[in-house]
């Protein structure tokens, strides 16, 4: 999910079984096709995933933003800290 909305940047949080390696290597062949405001500048993997048992998805399998903010309200904040 792409998180920055009112910030200088885009933020990606990842889940899953991925390795921050092969994320960074995969966020920076897209965004090599994007233009700069577009871009992702920094993410944070999750080994959770989004699911409908811990709230983070509806019953019709979209995302729900205010909930996975909620949940990963620290990372996010970590993820524009060293601006």
């Amino acid at each position: 999910m792409v998180v920055g909305n009112g910030r200088k940047y885009l933020s990606a949080l990842l889940t899953g079984p991925v390795s921050r390696e092969e994320s960074a290597r995969l966020i920076e062949e897209v965004n090599r096709h994007l233009p700069h405001y577009r871009q992702v500048r920094r993410f944070h993997v999750a080994a959770e995933p989004f699911s409908i048992e811990n709230g983070l998805l509806a019953a019709n399998g979209k995302q729900r933003r205010a909930a996975i903010e909620a949940h990963f309200l620290e990372e996010i904040e970590a993820l524009y800290q060293s601006d």
